[in-house]
Parts: C-alpha cells; structure tokens; sequence
C-alpha cells in the first residue's frame, strides 16, 4: 500500500515538473496603421502577455531590414515594443515577419544572430554558427522562408526557446480622393455652394492630412487645413469640407498629403467652380438672341443715339411753344 502511494507521489511530481519546464510562449497584440498592416513612418506597437521567463527577444526580418529588440515584462508576463516613424521608414515594402523569442524555462537565450563582415546574418547557438541567412539586402518581398529559418534553430535538441511568428505588411503611404475622373478632376461645383471632398487613405488615424487648394493658374494659395484620419470599415477614411459660399468661380488644384513621408503620401485633383446662373425660371424675360458678330454695347449704341436726339427734339420744340 505504502510503495504504492510513493510511486503515486513520484509520478506526480514527475508530471508537475514537466510542466514547469514548458517554456511559456508570450502572446502578441498589435496597435498598427491597419489590420496585419504597417505603413512607413507610422508607429506601431506591439504588447504581449504570459512572458514569464525573463526577458523576451523580437526579431524583425523583412526586405532590407533586419533588427532585435529585448523587453523585460512586469510580474504580470506583460511587455511592449514600440516601433517609431524613425524606424518604421526606414522598413521597405512587402511581408516583414516579427518573432518574439521566449528564452524558456531555462530563462537564457540560446538563438542568437551574428552580423558578418559580407553584411550576411549567421544564426548562431550559444556562438556556435548553426546556418547563413544572408544579407537583408538580399532578403525576398515574402519573407516567410528566412523566418522559418530562424525559428527550426530552435528545434535543436539542446534548445528550449520558443519563437512565435507574427507577420506583416508594410505599405508605403498613399491617400486617395474619392470621385475623381480619368482627368484627374472632381465633379463641378457652383459658386455658393459648400465644398465637401472625402477620401481614403492606408495611415494609421495618429496622423493628420493637410488639405491645401491653390489657384490652378497662378499657384496661389487660396485655403489650407488639418483634417484628422478616422477608423473606417475597411480602410481610413478623411473629409474635408468648407462652409458656404465656398470657393468663388475658377479652377483649383486640391492637395491632401500626410506629414511625416511626403514623398510618397501625396494626392492631387483639380476642380472647376462655376458662376451661379438662374436656369429654366419662366418668370424671368427670355433674351433676344444677338446676330452673329455683334455685341451688346453694339446693339445699345445705336438706341442711346436715337433717344438722346429725340430729347433735344422735344427740348427745341417746347422752347419754341413758349415763344
């Protein structure tokens, strides 16, 4: 009875340490641009949860990029990297994986990256060489392989690190104006009108556009404006409107572009605004039409001739019946 209870006890806590030898994989949340997007010069951050071994390593591999960053979670396992527009525009576009590294019951990384003179990445265990990824320079648009490589490194016998993929795709910015023709050109407005241009855009809503109208002949600046960037069903959204009277008549050239990456997050569109004119009202006179080649002070001339020297006729005749 005894040796059976001690072999109970003995295959208990054989179990319980078992389990506490299970390296914990620490989660992750994204706060970025879009879902399962990053855009250039955008920030984005990535939280984690149950991190309970220490430290944890992201890696960050994409077409001619290649980082790690380590974060030390609270008591709870909580962590958090945060991703700035310094380094965000500096990532090019494509699928970019990110790897969080759980060092494991253990509590100390055994993968680690080597950099190379040639610029080459070597995965190395504890220092020793294990495989060559190559250069980020050399790195595809997919990035899916190299990221796989790097994580069966951790299936070596003598590893217990976990890797967990997290991948992404980073955009470059752009900005979109909804309505715009082939030519380039938004519908026509009237003079009197209120002004209302929307659009979508890939930038993540900690940004603001500027909305700026110019005169399309000479350049000048005519309005300029903020607009914020709002959470939108399936991408951001911005609107612009001016209030009444609007724009007086001409041509304008209308610019919406982000801030941190101009180069790139730009969009254009002309508009025409047009003299309000009252049409189709039968209340009012229908004008005569004019014969070609002849003009209205044309056509009055000739009246205000007639009707001056009738009056100078009426003038001689009245001065002569008071005589």
């Amino acid at each position: 009875m005894i040796s059976r209870i001690a072999m109970i006890t003995v295959l208990g806590l054989l179990v319980l340490s078992g389990l506490l030898c299970v390296p914990c994989s620490a989660d992750l949340t994204a706060l970025t641009s879009g879902p399962q997007t990053i855009v250039k010069a955008d920030t984005a951050v990535l939280s984690g949860t149950d991190a309970l071994n220490g430290s944890v390593t992201l890696w960050i591999v994409g077409r001619n990029y290649f980082a790690t960053k380590s974060a030390t979670p609270d008591k709870k396992g909580d962590y958090s990297f945060t991703l700035k527009p310094e380094e965000t525009t500096r990532f090019s576009a494509g699928k970019y994986g990110f790897l969080i590294q759980d060092p494991g019951a253990d509590r100390g990384f055994e993968i680690g990256p080597l950099s190379w003179n040639d610029g080459s990445i070597r995965i190395a265990d504890l220092g020793k060489i294990i495989t060559n990824i190559g250069s980020p320079a050399t790195f595809p648009g997919d990035i899916t392989p190299i990221a796989e490589t790097i994580i069966n490194a951790s299936e070596r016998t003598d590893v217990d690190d976990i890797f967990t993929p997290y991948y992404f795709y980073v955009e470059e910015p752009a900005i979109h104006i909804n309505r715009v023709d082939s030519a380039g050109n938004i519908p026509d407005q009237t003079t009197g009108e209120a002004l209302l241009i929307t659009g979508t855009t890939n930038v993540g809503t900690e940004n603001l556009l500027q909305v700026a109208i110019k005169n399309a002949t000479s350049g000048d600046l005519i309005t300029s404006q903020m607009v914020p960037v709002i959470q939108g069903p399936n991408s951001n959204q911005w609107t612009y409107s001016l209030d009444e009277p609007g724009l007086p008549a001409g041509t304008y050239t209308i610019t919406i572009s982000e801030q941190k990456y101009t180069s790139e997050g730009t969009a254009s569109a002309r508009i025409h605004v047009l003299e309000y004119r009252i049409a189709n009202n039968s209340s009012l006179p229908l004008q005569p039409e004019l014969p070609a080649g002849m003009t209205t002070y044309g056509v009055l001339l000739p009246l205000l001739i007639s009707c001056a020297a009738l009056a100078i006729i009426a003038i001689i005749m009245l001065v002569t019946v008071r005589k």
